[in-house]
């Protein structure tokens, strides 16, 4: 399996104006390869559509493997498992890497990056989210939670809580909680440690918080 970046040109029609423009597609992103393009996923200038002649921008999710050799880690982003995208995880599955994770979405892929970037295990990070959901109750009583997503600025961890009505609020959370919730899970997702592509959300960090003995 080739590890390196690959992208093609594809043609693609403004869905406002109908101007078609020349896109890049990557089907691989290799930051280790290519660093620069790890800060353009970051910052929202990788995946995206823009057009020139009527100023639209939109993000664009299709299905893509980002690859970090140097942190053996693989993200196999696709919005849909299909047929031919489970053909190609097998594929993927042969590679040596020990960070391996499905994403269906352009703000869990950045989310795997940025707790990477910090060196901390993401499904330590899940089970950090469920426990917080006990805070955001009475929120939750007259409005939808559409997402936590982790993040940082400096050495503070926190979490980007997003509500449908309220918007966007912010829980800090300390890296001492985060050892106490990793000694307290890590003999539960040990043996669940397979080697093999997972998608590693708050359902899974769920089934298994609240499974029965």
């Amino acid at each position: 399996m080739d590890k390196l970046t690959r992208f093609t040109k594809e043609e693609l029609a403004c869905p406002k104006c109908g101007k078609v423009h020349l896109c890049d597609r990557y089907s691989v992103i290799n930051v280790t390869e290519k660093p620069e393009l790890k800060e353009k996923v970051l910052m929202n200038k990788l995946f995206v559509f823009h057009c020139e002649e009527c100023g639209l921008t939109a993000p664009l999710t299709y299905e893509s493997v980002y690859v970090d050799t140097k942190r053996k880690m693989i993200l196999y982003l696709t919005p849909e498992m299909t047929d031919n995208t489970r053909k190609s995880i097998d594929q993927w599955e042969k590679v040596d890497a020990s960070h391996k994770r499905i994403v269906t979405n352009l703000n869990d892929l950045k989310e795997k990056i940025l707790i990477a970037d910090n060196l901390l295990d993401d499904r330590i990070v899940e089970f950090m989210k469920i426990e917080h959901l006990k805070q955001l109750e009475k929120e939750m009583k007259d409005d939808n939670l559409l997402n936590i997503l982790f993040d940082y600025k400096g050495t503070q961890y926190y979490f980007m809580v997003f509500f449908e009505k309220k918007g966007i609020g912010r829980i800090p959370v300390s890296p001492e909680y985060y050892r106490d919730v990793e000694h307290r899970y890590s003999g539960k997702i040990g043996s669940r440690n397979n080697g093999k592509f997972q998608e590693i959300d708050m359902k899974w960090a769920g089934d298994i918080m609240f499974e029965r003995n």
